[in-house]
């Protein structure tokens, strides 16, 4: 464990006793809760980063935790240590909301101070695609069983698959990480159609992933042609 890590699990350990010896039950603080205050924090701390509303939210930069670290270790009261900021960038990140706005190539993915580093690459948004879907398709199975949310707060099925998404080829990117690419999309195709490959929003995002990695392939043997 870091020491960042530990003075802020001492400060939550001391928060959390207070709040014992001021009568208010660390059952009352869920960790839902808990999460909720957590990205709240982050939010006002970084308000050009992190937002409470799903729709509004940004890729953020890869190890952006490892940056807001940096910055509390300079200062030993920040208010940000009574949380548990790897958890809490965790549980921001695994909302349907932030799927969504990773599953756009090309996006930037953006810092502590909102200013774009670097893009959301094809194979991060096919799996943030898939994820988005899996949860709408979560959220829908519930409604239907009459447990979940309202039909006016879940998107329209229509929304859950798209269909003719396309998603262009970074030409960017050399040889060597074109292959790296197709990789990944290999892995993200096995993985949506390992657990149900009848299914048919699985089949469509397959299909998206396999249509990228086909024009990837021309990609690279139309620059073989061309030497």
């Amino acid at each position: 464990m870091s020491e960042l890590a530990r003075r802020a699990r001492c400060r939550r350990t001391e928060t959390a006793r207070n709040k014992e010896q001021g009568e208010i039950t660390m059952s009352v603080y869920s960790l839902r809760h808990d999460r909720d205050r957590a990205i709240q924090a982050l939010a006002a701390e970084y308000p050009k980063t992190f937002f409470t509303d799903g729709p509004r939210r940004k890729p953020l930069k890869r190890g952006i935790e490892k940056d807001i670290e940096a910055e509390l270790a300079k200062d030993n009261d920040h208010p940000l240590l009574d949380h548990d900021i790897t958890d809490a960038i965790n549980f921001y990140c695994s909302h349907v909301g932030y799927h969504k706005a990773c599953s756009v190539a090309g996006v930037s993915r953006v810092d502590l101070q909102g200013k774009p580093v670097s893009k959301v690459t094809a194979s991060e948004a096919l799996e943030a695609e898939a994820e988005a879907a899996e949860i709408f398709a979560q959220m829908a199975e519930r409604r239907k069983a009459g447990n979940g949310l309202p039909p006016s707060v879940l998107p329209p099925t229509t929304r859950v698959v798209a269909k003719g998404s396309t998603i262009s080829v970074n030409t960017a990117l050399d040889n060597t990480e074109l292959f790296a690419e197709l990789e990944k999309q290999l892995g993200l195709v096995r993985t949506v159609l390992g657990a149900d490959p009848d299914d048919l929003l699985r089949k469509q995002l397959a299909r998206s992933a396999l249509q990228l990695m086909a024009d990837e392939l021309q990609t690279v043997i139309a620059r073989l042609d061309q030497k």
